[in-house]
């Protein structure tokens, strides 16, 4: 099939800046997700001889097993136009997410290249349409919508229009996060592939009752219940099994002070919310860490009420 010539329109070279995100935020499973102060930055050229991706910063062994068009940021392009030539396309991704931990690298790269695929073509997709591209991709919504949003994103599918509604809470500025990434990964497929088809009454009633009080929290910038909010009865304890140790790593957090811990996401990275004993936080994470003999690091950071950016 004979490739579409892109816009001309777009400018020779840009740079994307894409935030890591976590899912669920414990309670709000597959609906809630929340937008972090740790970016990837995309820089796109037009003018390449061919397709190239060069990717600097962590993880690079990991991403350069992935072939060229299996790229998330290809897949991207692609769902704009799947007939769009990209053969003249130089991208240098600049990786500080880490890959397949829970902090949303996948979904980053998506929607890095849904806003290059936007560029490409002169169909000039709205946010709103974009994210609903990348939750039909992923699957899910609690990545994607705070990659484009930032902040604390609330996501929901309605049936009768057949369309993603998104809405969004900014967050305070003083909320520190603590995040323990471990040195080995978690597959979010087949994570997934492990979750129970059918849900017991009391577990989606005690998760409601968490979610409401989650959102609360956010809205009013009140996290003296969040620790009582963010608590799980649907994802979590299975995931847990694939990791038993790392849920000592989430004790560890919340015997120290912290406001809340989640498993982030599919997991493994345990992420502590604070305001102001993140360094305990952190001593105690790692101390736990390394009496289950577990290696990994620390990521101090915060919430991004900003999603993707381009310049």
């Amino acid at each position: 099939m004979r490739r579409k010539v892109v816009s001309m329109n777009y400018p020779k070279k840009i740079s994307i800046k894409v935030p890591a995100s976590t899912g669920n935020v414990g309670s709000g499973f597959d609906c809630v997700g929340m937008a972090m102060d740790i970016w990837n930055e995309i820089e796109v050229s037009f003018n390449a001889q061919n397709l190239t991706i060069e990717n600097q910063g962590i993880d690079i062994a990991k991403y350069q097993q992935i072939a060229s068009e299996d790229n998330f940021i290809i897949q991207g392009i692609r769902a704009i136009d799947p007939d769009v030539d990209i053969n003249k396309i130089r991208v240098i991704n600049n990786n500080r997410i880490p890959f397949s931990i829970g902090l949303g690298s996948s979904a980053a790269a998506l929607c890095a290249g849904l806003s290059i695929g936007n560029l490409l073509t002169d169909k000039k997709i709205n946010e709103e349409e974009l994210t609903a591209k990348a939750i039909n991709i992923e699957g899910h919504p609690d990545n994607a919508s705070p990659c484009f949003y930032g902040g604390l994103t609330i996501s929901s599918f309605d049936q009768s229009e057949k369309k993603w509604i998104t809405r969004k809470i900014d967050l305070p500025e003083d909320l520190n996060i603590v995040i323990f990434v471990p040195n080995f990964t978690s597959a979010t497929k087949e994570s997934r592939a492990q979750l129970p088809s059918k849900i017991e009454r009391r577990d989606v009633v005690h998760n409601l009752s968490r979610v409401a009080l989650l959102i609360d929290c956010f809205i009013n910038k009140d996290f003296t219940l969040l620790k009582h909010a963010t608590q799980d009865s649907i994802h979590q304890d299975v995931r847990f099994k694939n990791f038993p140790e790392m849920k000592s790593v989430l004790s560890a957090a919340i015997n120290a002070g912290a406001l809340g811990a989640i498993l982030s996401g599919s997991g493994p990275a345990i992420m502590a919310f604070s305001q102001g004993n993140e360094f305990t936080i952190n001593y105690e994470m790692e101390e736990s860490a390394r009496k289950h003999n577990i290696e990994g690091n620390i990521i101090l950071t915060r919430p991004s009420n900003k999603g993707v950016t381009i310049t």
